[in-house]
């Protein structure tokens, strides 16, 4: 046989000449007769083709190349092309499964024959107004009739999908155009206050509009009805299928039965895929989630409320969860991040189901634009995605149950009433506005991310070890975790100056330490001074706050760190100090009744 890639270029002529994309059966294997004996075939090949050859080999590979698209394909749609990034391998461009980047934005996309147009819909499901998604349509190297383009585009673009057609290419078009009309559903997310935990708890008297809380900011950093999962806490939750759902063989095959929270938690994994992260390897050949920093501005955290968490015992429910929260690892390079995860729903309960394309619909992940996250889900298990934030509703009386210090650990506890009051003569024309708080990015904190005010962290550590030498010796001493939730909460708040990182020290305490200590006089003595721990805290609170200004006297304002207050220029709240009202209150308790504790 001659040279392969003058048969191939004389064979590929030959095609594009009498539009082999566009003929019928029996046009088509008329077409391979004349070539099996096509005398200059013959004489570049040095020998008459055998008809297989000819039709599986050569023909294949050129329907092929007229059906699929390459980047080039895409790239030369938009006159930004040196602007553009594909994200996705040839496969996923073969297979109508990619991504396109500009500047910030994303575009999900597909491709597929024009005359297979209706699978667009398919992949990409039902309208959805607050999306870019790019469909391009190849024609095989025919020109199509242009009132059967636009019928088709017409069709497509009333699911707000945007219609390109490839092979041959529609003259190039701006992609600015398309990111308009459409900007971020959620606009940057960046100026947001990010938490420090992704788990908080909202602890209050009934009807202080602690759900109310969270449904708001759900509503200000997304699309309520994308953003927020409210789900009724059950007396009788024991378990953490509760939450996830379980396997069933009630009808003679394995069938998971799903919950609102899990398909909420796969919607929150959707909306980190749709932004373009990635999965990969990291250097130490772990499978982890990559992106940059961009990519988080334009994620949105996705809300889960549990209301009344404590109605049943979340130690049992919840402990899945709370094991799974403590192996989230965040590192970052520069821009670029990775986060790793350990699994929330483990391998063997998803590689069990019988109808696993059933299971997939159901929880939203059917569309083939997440086969490759599908793979990874199934032989690594479903973890929590870093955008997901859990608040748990708290209300502390006879019927509800307590918190271990294993949940109290892992959570952030907000007194609602002193973090977020009622104010009852702004009823009717609120002066003062929650700030919009969003999912954290960091794990831990190497000495490169602190703040200029205590840029070497050493303030910040013997204010800890201050604190934590008062608790010697008692069940309330604090562990290696909370400095490093600390240090986490400082570079989180970026203070100014010494009273806004002492009110950083100061809400920590109400969030972190306070909640963890309760019990009667006894459980409660400093055995070094044989005064209540409420007590010395509050001396050494005291000392901090006279160290704060030349004179020794006592600062009775600080800044409020999660309200602010509106449409005024500056917006700082000044409130008194927290945790020392919050231990006069517990202390005063214990005079009274001989039991105190944290919650109101």
């Amino acid at each position: 046989m001659g040279n392969r890639e003058e048969i191939f270029k004389y064979i590929f002529a030959r095609a594009d000449e009498v539009g082999y994309m566009g003929l019928d059966s029996a046009s088509s294997n008329k077409f391979q007769d004349d070539l099996e004996n096509d005398p200059e075939l013959i004489k570049i090949a040095g020998e008459k083709l055998l008809r297989n050859y000819i039709k599986d080999t050569v023909l294949n590979n050129y329907s092929k190349k007229r059906r699929y698209i390459s980047e080039d394909d895409v790239l030369n749609i938009f006159f930004e092309k040196d602007d553009l990034k594909i994200i996705g391998a040839k496969k996923d461009l073969e297979n109508g499964l990619f991504s396109i980047k500009y500047e910030n934005n994303f575009s999900r996309c597909t491709s597929a024959s024009f005359n297979e147009w209706q699978t667009v819909i398919k992949r990409f499901g039902k309208k959805n107004l607050n999306e870019v998604r790019f469909a391009f349509l190849t024609c095989g190297g025919i020109k199509r009739d242009d009132e059967e383009i636009a019928e088709v585009k017409e069709i497509l673009n009333s699911y707000s999908i945007s219609v390109f057609i490839v092979k041959p290419n529609e003259k190039p078009v701006s992609i600015k155009d398309f990111f308009k009309i459409l900007p971020s559903p959620f606009g940057s997310l960046s100026s947001n206050l990010r938490l420090s935990k992704s788990f908080i708890l909202l602890a209050g008297i009934s009807g202080t509009g602690k759900t109310r809380f969270v449904r708001e900011q759900a509503k200000a950093s997304g699309s309520l009805a994308e953003t927020y999962c409210l789900t009724a806490v059950r007396p009788d939750w024991h378990e953490p299928s509760d939450l996830l759902g379980y396997v069933s063989r009630l009808t003679g095959v394995a069938e998971y039965i799903t919950t609102d929270i899990l398909c909420f938690i796969i919607k929150a994994w959707k909306a980190v895929l749709d932004a373009g992260i990635e999965i990969c390897k990291d250097s130490n050949d772990k499978l982890v989630f990559s992106g940059n920093r961009d990519q988080l501005s334009q994620i949105p955290p996705f809300w889960l409320c549990l209301d009344e968490m404590n109605l049943a015992p979340v130690e049992q429910y919840f402990a899945d969860y709370l094991s799974i929260l403590e192996t989230r690892e965040w590192g970052w390079l520069e821009e670029k991040f990775t986060y790793y995860t350990d699994s929330l729903l483990k391998p063997n309960a998803l590689n069990e189901i019988h109808d696993i394309q059933k299971f997939r619909e159901k929880i939203g992940l059917d569309d083939k634009f997440y086969d490759h996250a599908w793979e990874f889900f199934k032989d690594n298990g479903i973890g929590i995605p870093f955008n997901l934030l859990v608040a748990g509703t708290v209300n502390m009386d006879e019927t509800t149950h307590g918190f271990s210090r294993k949940v109290l650990d892992r959570a952030l506890s907000f007194d609602f009433g002193e973090f977020f009051p009622n104010n009852y003569s702004e009823y009717f024309e609120p002066q003062t506005q929650n700030k919009i708080l969003t999912y954290p990015t960091l794990s831990s904190v190497q000495i490169s991310d602190l703040p200029h005010i205590d840029s070497d962290g050493k303030k910040t550590i013997t204010f800890l070890q201050d604190i934590n030498d008062l608790l010697n010796n008692t069940p309330f001493k604090l562990a290696y975790r909370a400095l490093n939730e600390l240090l986490l909460a400082v570079v989180v708040f970026d203070p100014k100056n010494e009273l806004e990182l002492m009110s950083v020290w100061d809400d920590f305490l109400m969030c972190k330490v306070l909640p963890r200590i309760e019990g009667d006089s006894d459980k409660l003595v400093n055995l070094q001074s044989d005064r209540s721990i409420l007590k010395t805290l509050e001396q050494l609170l005291e000392e901090k706050n006279l160290a704060l200004k030349e004179d020794s006297t006592l600062v009775s304002k600080r800044p409020d760190l999660f309200r602010e207050l509106k449409d005024t220029t500056p917006d700082l709240i000044e409130i008194p100090w927290r945790s020392v009202a919050k231990l006069r209150w517990m202390q005063l308790r214990l005079e009274n009744s001989g039991f105190t504790s944290f919650w109101p």
